[in-house]
């Protein structure tokens, strides 16, 4: 089979055009972004079929965007963000952060790792395989572009909430993992814990109840609500305290301390029973109230699945697992398991810093081996 290859050429400069739009979140605006995307790469004299789906956070209108190619049975989906986190002083970058200047066989902007440079291997992709009759008379392949992952993923929430991934057969999450093959994400349990006394002058601070003598108490029960269970690709869960307030001045005894804790929890691991342990805190003689802010489930794929195991032989790496979440949690229901892979051009280390970047050869790679894989999981003629 002839398959289908665009030119490198094409593919950088529409990732210079993607990492010169300023999606930064907050605010997270990402209609130029959609309306480039619709305009000159998924056309719809090409074939594609155009969605774009808005939501509103905070007041501010967010744009996503479906765009689907193909009418068969089988439904893969490609999922990526069009927001970046804020750039930060400008000064401390070596070329200004939305310049996306190519040096060393590096392009350099915020939003090059995290994710436009996923974003435009999914997207060629599309491209290519839009160029099978045979493939896209068995599959539908739909691309879900989603704003606000880096402070909320309500872009992704909105579209599972449309029914976007019902009945998918594969999703694919182009995240910055070095060119690893991700098959699990630890879960997010965000807790704000607050801790109560009784105020009293700070003088007789025996007719009061100090809210933060009794938080420090709780520290080691906070680290024992996860009991100490290991995934084979994750590791362990963790806990991570942080934010602590309490108190007002100096000569008060403190009535109040608020923690909030970051729970990154492997599938093993019950967030139920981390919350009933939480409950179950000693305080003292203070009084404890409990709120769930956030709650993502832990995620593992199946390796054995073709397209695994054909992107694996192409790639030729190892498969991890993500400390961290990613829109997939939103996009796959641990209850009725979509089959996924995490995988994408970008070191980790690069992204959320100053002078993200992103290596060009690895955009390039990663579309034809994501070309190659569909392609011999869903013809088996390559």
């Amino acid at each position: 089979m002839n398959i289908p290859k665009t030119p490198n050429e094409e593919m950088i400069n529409s990732l210079r055009r993607l990492v010169q739009f300023p999606s930064e979140n907050p605010p997270g605006l990402t209609e130029d972004i959609v309306n480039f995307l619709i305009s000159d790469i998924l056309t719809e004299q090409t074939g594609f079929r155009n969605e774009v789906i808005t939501h509103i956070k905070n007041g501010v209108k967010l744009h996503n965007l479906v765009s689907k190619i193909g009418d068969g049975d089988i439904k893969i989906v490609f999922s990526g963000h069009f927001d970046v986190v804020p750039s930060g002083t400008h000064s401390s970058w070596t070329f200004p952060p939305f310049s996306a200047e190519i040096k060393d066989d590096y392009l350099y902007g915020r939003g090059s790792a995290d994710m436009k440079g996923g974003l435009v291997s999914l997207l060629y992709t599309m491209k290519n395989i839009s160029k099978i009759p045979d493939l896209l008379k068995k599959c539908t392949f739909i691309f879900a572009g989603t704003a606000d992952e880096e402070a909320g993923m309500t872009g992704s929430l909105e579209l599972n909430n449309r029914g976007i991934t019902r009945n998918a057969s594969f999703i694919i999450v182009a995240e910055p993992t070095n060119m690893k093959i991700g098959i699990a994400e630890k879960g997010l349990l965000w807790i704000a814990l607050r801790v109560k006394g009784k105020p009293a002058h700070s003088s007789i601070p025996n007719e009061g109840i100090n809210a933060i003598e009794c938080m420090l108490g709780i520290l080691p029960q906070i680290h024992g609500s996860i009991v100490p269970l290991e995934n084979n690709i994750l590791g362990k869960s963790t806990v991570n305290i942080g934010r602590i307030q309490g108190g007002n001045v100096i000569n008060m005894v403190p009535e109040l301390v608020e923690l909030e804790l970051d729970f990154r929890l492997v599938p093993e691991e019950d967030p139920e029973k981390v919350i009933q342990k939480l409950k179950q805190i000693n305080v003292g003689s203070c009084t404890l109230e409990l709120e769930r802010l956030k709650n993502l489930p832990a995620l593992q794929t199946d390796i054995n699945h073709p397209l695994v195991k054909n992107l694996l032989k192409l790639v030729n790496t190892e498969l991890v697992g993500l400390p961290y979440a990613t829109d997939a949690a939103n996009l796959v229901n641990p209850r009725h398991p979509i089959p996924f892979i995490i995988f994408g051009p970008g070191d980790p280390k690069f992204i959320h810093s100053y002078d993200e970047r992103v290596k060009i050869k690895e955009v390039c790679n990663s579309t034809n081996f994501l070309t190659h894989a569909l392609i011999s999981t869903y013809l088996k003629e390559v």
